[in-house]
C-alpha cells in the first residue's frame, strides 16, 4: 500500500482503473489458461470495499471481481504497481489477500489472482512463489514443507514487450508505449515509439473520460521524460494533431508557472529570498499574480492571435484561482467569443 503521491501511481490508477482498460488487459495479458476460465465481461472494480479504515490514506493499487465461465462464484485480480525491483513484494501482497478474505469470512474465500505491473529498467529476479522466500524449502524434508503456505503472483514486466506486443485498448496501449519510452536507450526507437504515442492520442474520442487520461498522462510525460524529449514529443504530436500538440504545451507552460511559484514558496522558507516579515505573503502573492498574469495572457495571445489588448487589462483584475480557472478552461475554448464571456 502506498501514497498516490508519485506521477507513476497517478497513471497507473487513471489508465488501469477503466473499467473497458482494465478488461482488454485481462483480454490481452493475462495467460490463456486463466482467460478461459473467468468472464471478462463481467468485471467490476472493488478496491473502495477493502480499504483498511485506519490506513485511509493508502489503498491497494487496484481490485477487481470477475465471475467464474463454469462454475458459481468469483475470481479477484489484485493489481499492484511497482516502478522498482521489490524483493518483498510476495510478503507484502500476502498481507493484501488476507485482509480481503477476513473481510469475506464466514463466507468461503475467494480465489485471488495477484498481478505485478513492473515498468522499471532493471530485469525483475523476485521469486513469484512465495515458498522461495523460505530458506532451503528445495531441499527442505517433505514433512516440514506441509508447514509452508504458498501462492503465486502474475509478472507483466513492461520493459520487455516488444513493439508487436503492445496491444488492447487505445488508453492501454498509449499507457505501455509511454512506460517503455524509459527502458529504450537508441534515439530511433525512442522517436518511433514517441510518434506511435502521438498517433494513438490524436486518434482518442473527446469523451470527457479521455480528456482526463490526456491531461495525467501529459503531466505524468512533463514531469518524467525530460525537456529535450518532451518537446520532441510535442513536435511529433503536432505532425498528427495541432489541437493536441497546443493542448500539450499549454498544461506544461502551466506546470512550469506552478514550478516557479513553489520555488518561490521554498525560497521564502529557506530565508533566500529576504525582506520584511510584514511585506512578504503579500509581496510573494502580488508576484504570483503578475506571473500569471504574463503566463496566460501569452497563452490568449498564441490561441487568439488578433485577441484585444483589454482583455489583458482585464486579467489584472482575477484573483490567482480565477486566472488558474480560466487557464485549464481555456484549453477547450474554440474561439475569441468563449474568452469575451469569461472576461467582460
Amino acid at each position: 500500500m502506498k501514497k498516490i503521491d508519485k506521477p507513476h501511481d497517478k497513471l497507473f490508477k487513471e489508465v488501469m482503473g477503466d473499467i473497458e482498460t482494465a478488461k482488454s488487459f485481462i483480454q490481452h495479458y493475462l495467460p490463456p489458461k486463466i482467460v478461459r476460465l473467468i468472464d471478462p465481461e463481467s468485471i467490476t472494480i472493488e478496491t473502495d470495499s477493502y480499504i483498511e479504515k485506519d490506513l485511509s490514506e493508502y489503498f491497494f493499487d487496484l481490485l477487481f471481481r470477475v465471475k467464474m465461465q463454469q462454475e458459481e462464484g468469483y475470481v479477484y485480480l489484485l493489481f499492484e504497481h511497482k516502478s522498482k525491483v521489490d524483493k518483498h513484494v510476495s510478503l507484502q501482497l500476502l498481507g493484501y489477500l488476507t485482509s480481503i478474505w477476513k473481510k469475506t469470512v464466514p463466507q468461503p474465500l475467494p480465489v485471488i489472482l495477484p498481478v505485478v505491473f513492473y515498468q522499471g529498467r532493471e530485469k525483475w529476479e523476485a521469486p513469484q512463489w512465495f515458498s522461495n522466500r523460505f530458506s532451503n524449502s528445495d531441499s527442505m524434508d517433505g514433512d516440514l514443507k506441509d508447514y509452508i503456505p504458498d501462492y503465486k503472483y502474475e509478472l507483466f514486466e513492461i520493459s520487455s514487450l516488444r513493439d508487436e506486443e503492445v496491444k488492447g485498448a487505445k488508453r492501454l496501449r498509449i499507457y505501455l508505449d509511454v512506460l517503455r519510452l524509459r527502458a529504450l536507450r537508441e534515439k530511433a526507437a525512442i522517436r518511433e515509439a514517441m510518434f506511435r504515442v502521438a498517433v494513438t492520442i490524436s486518434e482518442l474520442s473527446r469523451t470527457e473520460a479521455n480528456e482526463r487520461f490526456f491531461q495525467v498522462c501529459t503531466i505524468y510525460l512533463f514531469e518524467t521524460m525530460g525537456k529535450e524529449n518532451f518537446e520532441q514529443l510535442s513536435e511529433l504530436m503536432e505532425t498528427v494533431s495541432e489541437e493536441r500538440s497546443e493542448k500539450m504545451q499549454t498544461i506544461a507552460d502551466m506546470l512550469r508557472q506552478e514550478g516557479m511559484e513553489k520555488g518561490m514558496e521554498k525560497g521564502l522558507e529557506m530565508g533566500i529570498i529576504k525582506g520584511r516579515e510584514e511585506g512578504r505573503e503579500e509581496g510573494l502573492e502580488k508576484g504570483m499574480e503578475k506571473g500569471r498574469e504574463e503566463l496566460l495572457w501569452k497563452l490568449i495571445s498564441k490561441k487568439f492571435p488578433k485577441a484585444s489588448k483589454k482583455y489583458f487589462e482585464k486579467l489584472k483584475t482575477l484573483t490567482i484561482e480565477k486566472l488558474d480557472a480560466l487557464g485549464l478552461e481555456l484549453i477547450d475554448m474554440k474561439n475569441e467569443e468563449e474568452l469575451k464571456k469569461h472576461l467582460m
